[in-house]
């Protein structure tokens, strides 16, 4: 599609590390885009594979198709930093992440920007629906009702468990630039910090449909639950500190409340997937913390059980031919 100078351009921003077996099919769904954007802009992340060698050869190949391909090389800073030096680079209206790992539907960015426009001025920030892919080639979807929708002046729904996918992500330069961009402090959670930020200043839009396909393997920062969790949660305090209005607004109670409903959805995912050194982490980090309900009380109470034992019975129902389920591996604890 065609675009004049008056309609909004979009550049796509592309970090990379060591994706070299996936970049090829990130950056094809960007170029496949029934909205092409003008800007393809790969920031190569000092990568220990061969990921330069691919980005370089696919800005040779196909940088001369009516989409500008920008390849910056660095030596490792992190994922916050390279989105900062990605979004220096763009010259458009939007800018719209996409994860080298990850993957788009051929009409995300042209339904993006028609719900941008739907949403009015106001709106600094669109999202969709998403699709997990894992290793197996089973999916899962997130419902589209309900807390995956951020939309309207959103801070509150913002500290909410279910978070929204960053790949899905559209945001507007100016806004972007106008709160700084990333900060390079929050490892694991630049995003979430990213969102708080931004939700000061304008509105968040939603697509509702699965334009996003997420690829789940065990390299991703957020397999690192405890320390996620511990950022994420510092994050929202630290919004909610330097707005205090918002915070009157929707009330400290809630917030930790909210917290610690996530910081539950942690645990029983660490429980089920027996990681009982995380499990364990994170219910340290719940007293340190401070966050209690009901759940955390539910989880705690399984902690007492050693690991040993917990082993013991989880081979024991192996063997007796039990299937694993929730309600197998209930009996250990």
């Amino acid at each position: 599609m065609m675009t004049t100078a008056q309609e909004p351009t979009i550049a796509v921003l592309v970090p990379c590390y060591n994706a070299a077996e996936y970049l090829v099919q990130a950056l094809d769904s960007a170029m496949a885009q029934t909205r092409r954007p003008a800007q393809i802009i790969i920031v190569e992340d000092g990568s220990t594979d061969n990921s330069r060698d691919v980005a370089r050869q696919y800005a040779q190949q196909r940088g001369d198709e009516g989409v500008e391909i920008k390849l910056i090389e660095q030596e490792n800073q992190g994922e916050a930093a390279s989105r900062n030096v990605g979004i220096a680079a763009a010259t458009t209206t939007w800018i719209a992440n996409l994860d080298a790992d990850d993957w788009w539907e051929p009409e995300k960015l042209e339904l993006q920007l028609a719900e941008a426009k739907n949403a009015g001025p106001d709106c600094v920030l669109v999202h969709t629906g998403g699709t997990k892919v894992f290793p197996d080639g089973t999916t899962d979807r997130i419902p589209h009702d309900g807390p995956a929708r951020k939309v309207g002046w959103c801070s509150a729904q913002l500290i909410e468990p279910v978070a929204m996918g960053h790949p899905s992500v559209m945001y507007r330069r100016d806004a972007i630039n106008q709160i700084g961009g990333y900060n390079p402090q929050y490892i694991r959670a630049c995003d979430q910090d990213m969102y708080m930020r931004l939700s000061a200043v304008g509105t968040f839009a939603f697509v509702p449909q699965y334009l996003v396909n997420y690829r789940a393997h065990p390299n991703q920062l957020s397999a690192v639950p405890v320390e996620q969790t511990r950022e994420r949660d510092r994050a929202i305090r630290t919004f909610f500190d330097a707005h205090p209005d918002k915070l009157q607004a929707v009330g400290q109670q809630k917030i930790d409340d909210a917290l610690a409903e996530h910081l539950a959805i942690k645990l029983e995912s660490l429980w089920w997937r027996r990681r009982l050194k995380e499990f364990r982490e994170l219910l340290a980090y719940a007293d340190e913390a401070g966050l209690r309900n009901s759940d955390i009380e539910q989880w705690r109470r399984k902690a007492r059980w050693p690991n040993w034992l917990i082993r013991i019975k989880d081979c024991f129902d192996r063997g007796h031919g039990k299937h694993e389920s929730k309600q197998a591996v209930e009996g250990a604890a």
